[in-house]
């Protein structure tokens, strides 16, 4: 067996984080940043489709799940 055949979601992980410190140029701060603005637009994206998706339609599963608000979207952090 080849070490390339036992790669699992630990090295799926490791690689997706060097691709996007990569595509910041190097700088973990500003990757991180990066992923705060991604993660901010797809909660507003959910906002969104909740009020898209009628009640009866999603038999109320995203009211159920999305009682709680998170606050990455919010400027007080």
């Amino acid at each position: 067996m080849h070490a390339e055949n036992l790669a699992g979601p630990d090295d799926d992980l490791e690689r997706d984080v060097d691709a996007v410190i990569v595509s910041c140029g190097g700088d973990a701060r500003a990757a991180v940043r990066a992923l705060i603005v991604q993660v901010a637009y797809l909660e507003r994206e959910i906002q969104y489709f909740r009020v898209a998706v009628s009640s009866g339609f999603s038999r109320q599963w995203h009211h159920k799940r999305w009682e709680i608000e998170t606050d990455a979207g919010s400027e007080n952090g």
